[in-house]
């Protein structure tokens, strides 16, 4: 049990039940690989474990975190405003700064990035678009395929190791080189605009984003060719 967050899971318990008595509760800090928490309930016991990048956090924060965990067991609604608090505090940068550590040194290690399909080379598709849309100055991130051919999933950037993978779907002698470059492209706009805080949540495609976008050569004939997959 933790002394330091027992009476704030008390208290925010509580507030969702103010007419239940107290149900015995496990507390801890855990050291996740990043800002993740757990809550279950077994037997009538509270099974809580919260990521120790929180040890320190303003007692406010972890309230409104408590509020929020024990909402998702009891089906409660939680006010808005405790999410943003939540959110508001993991957002800032010192924090999304010990989120990429605890990633980098408690996650597990990515396997080797092979650029190289049965088919097609990323890094052939790379070294175009590096040239034509990026002046030659981007630096080269890990390149892979997926171990699925995903049609959901068509490609995604992998900021904590620099690696984009691509879904191996489009390792195939039928894929034109257009689309191809426009998937690899959409993500290595990712590497150029990373993701930022705005209105409490994660920006993922930025305006600058959105509108480097559309100037790939090729843009309605490759989005077309993608949505007859």
């Amino acid at each position: 049990m933790n002394l330091q967050l027992e009476p704030i899971f008390q208290a925010a318990f509580s507030k969702l039940k103010p007419r239940t008595a107290l149900p015995p509760m496990h507390i801890e800090f855990f050291p996740f690989a990043g800002l993740t928490h757990t809550a279950r309930l077994r037997d009538d016991l509270l099974y809580i474990r919260v990521s120790d990048l929180l040890d320190g956090a303003p007692q406010p924060v972890v309230y409104s975190l408590a509020l929020i965990l024990l909402a998702k067991i009891y089906r409660r609604t939680v006010d808005t405003s405790h999410h943003e608090t939540y959110r508001s505090f993991i957002l800032t940068n010192p924090m999304q700064e010990k989120a990429k550590e605890a990633r980098t040194t408690r996650g597990r290690r990515p396997k080797p990035a092979i650029p190289k399909g049965r088919w097609q080379n990323l890094d052939v598709n790379f070294d175009r678009l590096n040239a034509r849309y990026f002046g030659g100055k981007l630096e080269r991130p890990r390149l892979a395929w997926s171990a699925k051919r995903s049609r959901h999933i068509l490609g995604r950037y992998d900021a904590t190791y620099h690696t984009i993978f691509i879904s191996a779907l489009f390792d195939s002698r039928k894929t034109p080189d257009f689309v191809l470059d426009f998937i690899l492209y959409h993500e290595l706009l990712h590497v150029k605009y990373p993701c930022r805080a705005s209105n409490c949540r994660m920006l993922t495609h930025t305006p600058e984003f959105r509108a480097e976008e559309v100037r790939f050569e090729g843009y309605q004939s490759a989005t077309e060719w993608l949505r007859g997959i």
